[in-house]
């Protein structure tokens, strides 16, 4: 093949990965490598500043596969910091590329802007690799191709960001572009063959041995992109179905969200006390999914899929749950034997709270009901950590509709932005009908700019803006009334006006009362989608959704990490700091080898 420029060459592999729009802020030092973006096929789309352009490649790698954006050397490095890091701790494929100062101006220690001032040029990079799985700054032409394979080659390996370094007289230098004829690996390597069919031979033993067996798909289940498995596995067996997260919940055997205490009791009780067998998909227990550490399912009856590994009880194999997850899924469509053990679902998986049921001044549990019922299949939903992360939890999902939040890294502020990369990665792709954000009102106040990619990339989107005159997750935690958790009065009907002028957008409410809500939601207006459309809804500034955020939500977080072994808070915080010491202790990890294989 003949020479091509090493920008080109970045380029063209991203572009092999499916991105057809990398997001970004221009600056000096990556000037003359958007230059050649297009060339390859990819839309550079500029964003209003760098921590936008990370969470919207973080949302567009979880529609597409993967997500690119590019900033300049330091203080536009540093400004996505923030969402390069959420993208590790969320498993998210995502390429960083930064622009740098030339190489002869590194070498010589030259005092350049965007520096520290010090001759140091290295002093980002070294930052950026505690949160990136692969890095490398192309400063020779020999190693740059492989360099970009390395680092490409590692993020679909590990599903997390990796980083590279452009310096600005590298990115128009000429390199053999015959790398590129070599496809990027994007599947893991197969299991070891045998040692996969040991280990399924031995779950199938324990299945038809069960009498109760149960389905738990958590959260690594969705980013190892192997919900259909898990869905048709479920589907087939008639188990007892329970996630931490969406799943189809039109399956019969649906049961509900499992979250610890924090879930309605009869799912509690199926899985924790009456199973006698568990096949827990991808398993990614946090604070905020497991009913703040309070699931106590017994290890001896579990089987933990990873992507690396898979867990029988204590014992842990190095078999991926890509290859053990497949098999056992072939296994159990031939075997009718092992099918519908479990008794059928006798409680309702989405309870309507009393609260619900009171047709006045608009409340959360009534809200979330009412949303239940908007949903359509083909719905992108996307939910802000805070009251709207825990409300959705709340909601039935139909066939075909998608939804996420940023559960493990929480950082406010993320939905909009990161909703706007995977709405855009959605349209490219025609796998959505609507894309539907929820947001409060304290988050988006960090990210109201995202508005302007929305409107300039006519994306139509629906919005529900919850204004509860501050932070009401917070006010939970701690400071009910503290003048810390108030936030600035906005006037969110005229965003739109600010941010796209030009672009046609409606504005419904302010919405106060549950009668309003639902007149909005039976308007075929609201349905048409032919717009920007923004409703901002009017809740109480200590109303919150659910069982899970009421009882088992931030004020018991706040009790058991404030110092549960010194601090007289109120509550039963010592029953759950010796609930979580058991649990630790009897699932501490043990030593094993190198996890390899998918």
């Amino acid at each position: 093949m003949s020479q091509v420029k090493v920008g080109d060459y970045l380029f063209q592999r991203l572009a092999q990965l499916g991105i057809k729009t990398c997001w970004g802020v221009p600056g000096d030092y990556e000037l003359a490598l958007l230059d050649l973006i297009g060339d390859a096929g990819i839309d550079f789309r500029g964003n209003a500043n760098e921590l936008i352009a990370s969470y919207a490649a973080d949302g567009y790698s979880r529609i597409n596969g993967a997500g690119a954006f590019v900033t300049t050397f330091g203080p536009g490095e540093l400004s996505a910091y923030c969402g390069h890091a959420g993208a590790y701790a969320e498993y998210c494929p995502v390429v960083h590329v930064v622009g740098y100062p030339g190489v002869k101006a590194m070498e010589n220690r030259t005092l350049m802007h965007h520096s520290l001032g010090t001759g140091d040029f290295d002093m980002y990079h070294e930052m950026v690799k505690k949160i990136s799985v692969d890095t490398a700054v192309l400063t020779d032409l020999n190693t740059a191709a492989s360099d970009i394979d390395r680092c490409l080659n590692t993020m679909l390996y590990e599903s997390r960001p990796v980083y590279i370094g452009v310096p600005v007289d590298m990115s128009h230098q000429q390199i053999s572009g015959e790398g590129l004829k070599t496809p990027l690996r994007r599947e893991l390597p197969p299991n070891d063959k045998s040692e996969e069919d040991k280990v399924v031979k031995e779950i199938m033993s324990m299945i038809k041995r069960a009498k109760k067996p149960v389905i738990i798909m958590d959260g690594s289940a969705v980013r190892n992109n192997l919900a259909v498995e898990s869905n048709r596995i479920a589907e087939i067996t008639g188990w007892t179905f329970v996630t931490t997260c969406g799943a189809n919940e039109a399956l019969p055997n649906y049961s509900g969200i499992y979250g610890g205490a924090g879930s309605i009791e009869e799912v509690r009780k199926v899985v924790e006390d009456d199973s006698d067998f568990v096949l827990w998909i991808g398993s990614f227990r946090t604070d905020f999914n497991s009913g703040e550490m309070t699931d106590f399912v017994d290890e001896k009856k579990t089987v933990d899929l990873q992507r690396f590994f898979t867990k029988i009880g204590s014992k842990k194999y190095d078999v991926g749950m890509h290859g053990v997850l497949k098999s056992l899924l072939s296994k159990v469509e031939v075997d009718s034997s092992i099918r519908a053990k479990s008794s059928k679902v006798e409680w309702d998986p989405y309870p309507l709270p009393e609260a619900a049921k009171e047709k006045k001044e608009l409340k959360q549990d009534f809200l979330w009901s009412a949303l239940d019922k908007m949903f359509k299949p083909g719905d992108l939903v996307v939910g802000e950590t805070g009251t709207s992360a825990f409300g959705l939890t709340a909601v039935r999902f139909p066939k075909g509709a998608i939804g996420y939040n940023q559960t493990v890294f929480g950082s406010i502020g993320y939905a909009g932005p990161s909703f706007t990369g995977a709405l855009k990665a959605a349209t490219e792709a025609g796998t959505v009908n609507r894309g539907i954000l929820i947001t409060g009102e304290g988050s988006l106040q960090l990210t109201p700019m995202c508005f302007a990619d929305l409107l300039k990339l006519d994306l139509k989107p629906l919005i529900f803006v919850l204004n509860n005159n501050g932070y009401t997750v917070e006010r939970l935690i701690h400071g009910k009334t503290a003048s810390y958790n108030t936030l600035p009065v906005w006037d969110y009907k005229q965003l739109c006006t600010v941010f796209g002028p030009e672009f046609p957008s409606k504005y419904y409410g302010p919405i106060k009362t549950c009668d309003e809500l639902e007149k909005l939601l039976d308007n075929p207006e609201l349905h048409k989608g032919d717009c920007f459309q923004l409703v901002e809804l009017i809740l109480g500034e200590l109303d919150a959704p659910c069982k899970s955020l009421r009882d088992y939500g931030p004020q018991k977080l706040f009790e058991t990490y404030a110092d549960p072994y010194t601090s007289p808070l109120p509550g039963s915080v010592g029953k759950v700091t010796a609930k979580i010491e058991e649990f630790n202790s009897r699932n501490a990890p043990k030593e094993v080898g190198t996890s390899m294989g998918g």
